[in-house]
């Protein structure tokens, strides 16, 4: 019996449910932009209708394989293992001729794609689905004046999504909290571009805030700093359009919108605690981390040691 499912701008039909799912983020809350991170242990195969947008990846997970598909991390088989290696199969149909691969794939399937997905052993997909809405707000156009291709190809030859989406699985992944939006916004936008459903318009001039939209940028963010922030909000605040506020925040920052935010977080963290008057707890909730186990992996991320460790230095 087949098992109804609806994610986002995604609905159909799977043989069964997932046997794993290592992290979703849904739609709700994230303006439109759902995640899905899952994994089969065996054959099934699934039917799909998309009315916005859907980015995925999937990998063979045969244990003898010469990737760690469970743990994100790739490298290509040798000309010795090709003859030992069991492959999973992939078929994918939209009612022409079928297309058939071995092992890993990409795949980009834009408004009213009609279709089916099949698998013949153990693998792992990556989703990352868009509401209409979304889809227009990043490409800065109507959807129904958007030319989305229907894409199929080697995994190798989007390389750069894979990593995309496996770093939202890594953050979607065991948390009990809502994913961060402007992370979420931030990894959608990249992989709009990486995926090929935004064509490139070629050379672009440097792109730089005014120094008014550089303030009112900031100002918002010192404002929210212990809330959620999405990206729409902050380019919205500089009146610009998501697209080329993070070309021209990055032009004037140096870094992206996301890691100033998380710099931020970090700065005001780090003196919360430096001034001994609260616990980290309390000075995660300050500084807008969900918990104090998450502003610990960002310290580590952004300056290399643990909030402790950051505090002690300091007081020395």
């Amino acid at each position: 019996m087949s098992v109804p499912f609806v994610n986002a701008s995604v609905q159909g039909e799977l043989s069964a449910p997932p046997d794993q799912i290592f992290g979703q983020i849904p739609a709700s809350g994230l303006d439109g932009i759902a995640f899905l991170d899952f994994a089969y242990e065996s054959a099934g195969h699934s039917t799909h209708r998309v009315d916005g947008l859907l980015v995925g990846t999937w990998q063979d997970t045969w244990q003898d394989t010469c990737h760690d598909t469970w743990h994100g991390t790739w490298h290509a088989a040798g000309p010795e293992d090709r003859h030992s290696v069991r492959r999973t199969r992939l078929t994918f149909c939209d009612g022409a001729v079928p297309d058939e691969r071995d092992g890993d794939a990409f795949v980009l399937r834009g408004p009213s794609y009609v279709g089916s997905t099949r698998w013949s052993g153990p693998c792992r997909g990556r989703y990352l689905a868009y509401m209409p809405a979304a889809v227009e707000r990043m490409i800065e156009a109507p959807l129904s004046q958007a030319e989305i291709p229907t894409l199929t190809s080697d995994l190798s030859e989007r390389m750069s999504v894979f990593h995309l989406l496996a770093a939202l699985g890594q953050e979607a992944g065991g948390h009990d909290t809502a994913a961060d939006a402007l992370l979420v916004d931030s990894v959608a936008l990249a992989v709009l571009r990486a995926s090929g459903a935004l064509v490139s318009p070629g050379p672009r001039r440097s792109a730089a805030l005014t120094a008014r939209q550089a303030r009112r940028v900031r100002d918002l963010v010192a404002e929210r700093i212990d809330a959620p922030l999405s990206l729409r909000e902050m380019a919205e605040a500089a009146g610009l359009s998501e697209g080329y506020f993070v070309r021209a925040f990055k032009g004037s920052f140096g870094v992206t919108p996301y890691q100033y935010v998380l710099r931020e977080r970090v700065t005001l963290a780090q003196s919360l605690i430096r001034s001994g008057t609260v616990s980290l707890g309390e000075a995660a909730k300050r500084a807008g981390f969900p918990d104090a186990r998450r502003m610990g992996r960002t310290f580590r991320k952004v300056i290399g040691r643990s909030p402790t460790e950051a505090a002690r230095l300091q007081r020395a």
